[in-house]
């Protein structure tokens, strides 16, 4: 490990930093030497202008020109879906900030950043996303960039619009692309050949991130293996506010609660329920084994059995009595392994099992948009523990890869209709309203008011966010 400004780094991050270095660097020397006649300055980007790409999307936009004219309803009703739905998460998400404050303990990213490599370590938030290397970042920049614009580019070709141009954006290191089309061609186009052409970059994108989410599901039964039980919990019970007598904190961030019919613990993440009000019960762990011993990790072994899923430790423990004394073995990073050494608890629910006091949390989703995002994660368990079947580090580096290809593509069509004056989305809307209402100035009225509205939110987010954090 290396620390960089008290932040720990292993080889591949230091590796991939460096690289980050040499590319900023070409980037600085590429904008230095480049002709200014091709390269021009529009604000903090700027911009590269060529004629690269031109004579591809005229072929592939001639080519299949009659299976591009039938995908034009599906593009229009799927541009009206991602809108709806990143309208809906951004409320949700502004309701989230005000309702549940305790929520910056755990994602303390601002909800308004730019996607940087490496944010989950400077945030804090290593445990919920995986890496994210600079490599990552700029390998899947270039792929949703790519499908997106020209995917734009094909549906100009094929409703006549002229193209003026192709090139790249850079921001630092940061790099995009666009397609230049000539505006008053553009404008000259009916409603719904506008609207096909705005909504065609998101539709490439939710088509990639399909077929990535195809690739990553693929790599992962082909590259992983069941090696163990993932408890995200232990035992939980509710007890009164009333019978509580004292809080004592102890070690590893747990706390101690004494309450009239016995002793109980809250860890970190039940803490938060002493903030809330109007609270009549708590949620705490019993004094089960797992609990006293601060058992963490994923259990991988008891005594000489192999735990691979929860039934392996269920059909474990049915043959166990309390009262026995069991060594577990868990890992909480490949290869890093603990032992626990314990006695086994009777059951509290009064069967006289014997008892860990360890459990999982069942996905329940809730409403149309949780129960179909849940449909492409329910591939595997969540209470299963994975582990390569071969070359371990590189096949973590290719199954990330592909999770965060899949889920840039997905953010971006989200983002990328929002009803927001720059974006796709906002265009797109203001056509929609006019085409509905048969009236310019009405479109334009409810236009600048959504605009402003959710710019309105941004704001209001980042003000819940900044009262939690300071």
């Amino acid at each position: 490990m290396v620390n960089i400004f008290g932040l720990n780094f292993n080889l591949i991050e230091v590796f991939d930093i460096s690289l980050l270095i040499l590319f900023s660097l070409f980037v600085w020397i590429f904008l230095k030497r480049t002709k200014k006649k091709n390269l021009t300055r529009e604000g903090i980007i700027f911009m590269y202008r060529t004629q690269v790409g031109v004579k591809a999307i005229n072929w592939f936009g001639e080519k299949f020109k009659k299976q591009l004219h039938s995908l034009k309803y599906a593009i229009i009703s799927l541009g009206f879906v991602l809108m709806g739905v990143m309208t809906w998460m951004l409320g949700q998400t502004l309701w989230l900030y005000i309702s549940r404050p305790e929520i910056t303990k755990v994602i303390k990213a601002p909800p308004i950043a730019p996607l940087i490599p490496y944010f989950p370590k400077i945030f804090g938030m290593s445990s919920i996303f995986p890496p994210f290397y600079f490599i990552y970042f700029i390998v899947a920049l270039a792929i949703v960039a790519f499908v997106h614009e020209f995917s734009h580019g094909i549906f100009m070709k094929l409703y006549g619009v002229k193209i003026k141009s192709t090139g790249l954006v850079f921001l630092g290191p940061i790099l995009g692309a666009f397609v230049e089309q000539e505006d008053k061609s553009f404008e000259e186009k009916s409603k719904s050949n506008q609207m096909v052409i705005l909504a065609a970059g998101v539709f490439a994108n939710a088509l990639f991130a399909f077929i990535f989410w195809l690739l990553y599901v693929g790599f992962f039964f082909s590259s992983f293996t069941a090696s163990g039980y993932i408890f995200t919990s232990y035992g939980v019970t509710s007890i009164p506010l009333e019978d509580i007598t004292g809080f004592e904190e102890v070690e590893n961030n747990f706390t101690k609660v004494m309450t009239l019919n016995g002793t109980y613990y809250i860890d970190e993440g039940l803490s938060v329920q002493r903030d809330m009000i109007n609270l009549t019960q708590m949620i705490v762990y019993p004094e089960a084994p797992a609990v006293l011993a601060r058992m963490k990790g994923a259990i991988i072994m008891a005594e000489n059995m192999k735990i691979r899923q929860h039934e392996d430790l269920t059909e474990f423990l049915q043959n166990k009595n309390p009262g026995d004394e069991v060594t577990f073995v868990t890992e909480i990073d490949d290869w890093v392994t603990e032992e626990y050494s314990l006695t086994l608890a009777s059951h509290p629910d009064g069967s006289g099992r014997a008892y860990l006091g360890v459990g999982h949390n069942t996905p329940n989703p809730k409403g149309l948009v949780q129960k179909f995002l849940y449909t492409f994660a329910k591939f595997k368990d969540p209470s299963t523990y994975y582990k390569p079947s071969w070359d371990g580090d590189f096949v973590w580096f290719i199954y990330h890869f592909l999770w965060w290809v899949m889920i840039i593509n997905l953010l971006v069509a989200l983002f990328n209709m929002l009803p927001l004056g720059m974006l796709d989305g906002g265009r797109f809307f203001y056509l929609a309203v006019w085409g509905i209402f048969g009236r310019e100035r009405a479109a334009k009225r409810l236009f600048k008011w959504m605009t402003k509205s959710i710019i309105l939110i941004f704001v209001l987010m980042m003000v819940f966010w900044g009262i939690r954090v300071f």
